[in-house]
């Protein structure tokens, strides 16, 4: 089977792996923040850095996350022509386009950059913890909120991280399969994505089946113990990177 390493727990033994999953997320939305946050040149910077030592850390096959990654280049590809087009500014001087403008194309860039980051971030918090650890997490922080059912909200979530590999899995099996077949020699391009999106489609319906009946013969029910979760000092360490991040994006 085709398997894609984007969104799958990748077991290794490294800080990040061990760090207390409540301070991950934590840290994960601090920088998520950073990001969004992140207006000049320098702290793309910054952020790129920490993000680069993390996968470091880590010890994650990076090369293999950004091939996995390729098809977001497309969204920024479009979104780049559709702002370099639409926001209006300077004409970049020697293009022989007319109508394209640097605010439109830094514009653009910046989304790119930020769309890049934002998926690292998320790569590094789904790479490096387990989806009971992450499903647990997710409790811990909404059991304290009143009349919200915290486990049924972190299983549905889990749920969701469970079946998007799936789904990236179940595509790149089938792109291989379709290719041996040669059927991207076919000039028609939507006969080429209806031999994709409906066998996905089902695929992805059927295997949701599967779980839920798995749930169901294990007797699944939300009352459980509940998990116990100790922070080191190393994971009090790196969230305090995070928020310092945040707070050089946001005020300097």
């Amino acid at each position: 089977m085709a398997q894609v390493t984007f969104l799958h727990y990748i077991q290794k033994d490294t800080v990040l792996h061990r760090m207390d999953g409540r301070l991950k997320l934590l840290g994960m939305v601090l920088l998520s923040l950073s990001v969004s946050f992140a207006s000049e040149l320098r702290h793309y910077l910054l952020l790129t850095g920490v993000i680069v030592v993390a996968l470091a850390i880590s010890k994650l096959p990076i090369s293999a996350l950004l091939k996995d990654m390729r098809l977001f280049v497309w969204i920024i590809l479009i979104v780049l022509i559709a702002d370099a087009f639409n926001i209006p500014g300077d004409p970049i001087p020697g293009c022989p386009i007319v109508g394209i403008s640097i605010q439109g194309v830094v514009e653009g860039l910046r989304f790119g950059a930020r769309l890049i980051l934002i998926l690292l971030v998320c790569t590094i918090m789904t790479s490096t913890t387990s989806l009971l650890t992450f499903r647990n997490v997710i409790e811990w922080y909404l059991r304290p909120i009143p009349l919200v059912p915290a486990a049924r909200v972190a299983t549905m979530i889990n749920l969701t991280f469970v079946l998007m590999p799936l789904i990236f899995d179940s595509y790149s099996e089938m792109m291989h399969a379709q290719n041996s077949r040669c059927v991207q020699l076919r000039r028609n391009p939507i006969k080429r994505i209806g031999f994709i999106v409906f066998p996905l489609l089902s695929r992805t319906l059927q295997r949701a089946d599967e779980m839920v009946f798995a749930m169901e013969a294990r007797c699944y029910a939300e009352e459980r113990t509940r998990p116990v979760f100790t922070a080191s000092r190393a994971d009090w360490l790196i969230c305090a990177i995070c928020l310092t991040v945040l707070l050089f994006v946001a005020l300097l």
